[in-house]
Order: C-alpha cells, then sequence, then structure tokens
C-alpha cells in the first residue's frame, strides 16, 4: 500500500504512479542499492556506471494491480485546485517499514540500509552465538 496527503488529486493515474514509482525507489533502498565512499577522499568506490549499482526494475516489483493506493482527501488552499505536490512521497517511509518488517520476522533491528540477505544471515548468526545484544 502506498499513501499520501496529496490535497485535491487532480490527475489520479498520474499521482498513483508517483507513488507506486516511489514505492519501488523506497524498496530498492531498503534491500539492494548502496554507495561506497573512499573514507578519506570522499570519493565514491564502487563504479560510476548503473552497471556497477544495482537497483530494482519493474522485473523484481509486485504486479501494479497487487499495490493499492491511497489518497487523504483534504484541500491546500495555497496549491493549484487544492492540490499538493506528490513527487517520491512512498519513498519516504518505505525503508523503516521495510526495516520494521524485517524485525518482526527475525526480531533483530536494523538501522543502516541496504538490508541485504548476507547482513540479515550474519545479524541472524551473531544472536545465535550471543555476539549482538
Amino acid at each position: 500500500m502506498a499513501a499520501v496527503d496529496a490535497g485535491t488529486v487532480i490527475n489520479p493515474d498520474l499521482a498513483a504512479g508517483q507513488l507506486e514509482g516511489g514505492l519501488c525507489r523506497g524498496i530498492a533502498l531498503a534491500l539492494l542499492e548502496d554507495t561506497d565512499y573512499d573514507k578519506e577522499t570522499g570519493a565514491l568506490t564502487c563504479g560510476a556506471s548503473l552497471v556497477d549499482y544495482k537497483t530494482y526494475t519493474a522485473v523484481d516489483m509486485p504486479s501494479v494491480d497487487a499495490v493499492e493506493t491511497f489518497f487523504a482527501h483534504t484541500y491546500e488552499p495555497s496549491g493549484p485546485f487544492g492540490a499538493k505536490g506528490v513527487g517520491e512521497a512512498a519513498n519516504n517511509c518505505t525503508a523503516g517499514a521495510v526495516a520494521n518488517a524485517i524485525f518482526n520476522a527475525v526480531g533483530i533491528h536494523f538501522k543502516d540500509t541496504p538490508i541485504t540477505p548476507e547482513r540479515v544471515l550474519k545479524s541472524l548468526r551473531e544472536k545465535g552465538s550471543g555476539e549482538r545484544g
């Protein structure tokens, strides 16, 4: 589900597409996407192309039909026709929601992203051996 207060929604299909895109981006940021920088120089160390930078695509995401979008019915007096911007609203809270879902599943809080399978497995092993509090 993706929800937003966009004021008066002028184009529901376009606004829903923005929410769905933001949700996709948020899930990818939570689970996959990462950048690594040299601590001394600040230079990006993981390459500068999409070959090196992994991201989810439409093939990796649930069907759009499986994503429910919800718009709060409000009116923004300063916006055109009572509308607000939608932007990437669904992106803002997705990583926290994914981290909470993982906590509910395995009992470990993750505060850094991406929460990769390797990080989950490492944390589960540490939890099992008593290394992690």
